[in-house]
């Protein structure tokens, strides 16, 4: 998968300290519809790094098929 439009890396200055925001696509997504990322920001000078999962609506969702039964 490749995004052409957005930046994966960025840097961010915060009142901590300046962080690189490093955002990974995600294979599969449990949630169907959804886009997953992993989002990792990362510090120059040797702070614990800060993994968050962020999720994102695709604008075309999978279609369902009509025959499938509700349990």
């Amino acid at each position: 998968m490749v995004i052409v439009s957005e930046r994966l890396v960025r840097l961010i200055r915060t009142s901590t300290g300046p962080r690189y925001v490093v955002r990974v696509p995600q294979p599969a997504c449990p949630i169907p519809g959804w886009r997953a990322y992993a989002l990792l920001a990362l510090t120059p000078n040797g702070d614990p790094d800060q993994r968050l999962t962020l999720y994102e609506r695709i604008e075309d969702p999978p279609e369902v098929p009509d025959d499938r039964q509700a349990a």
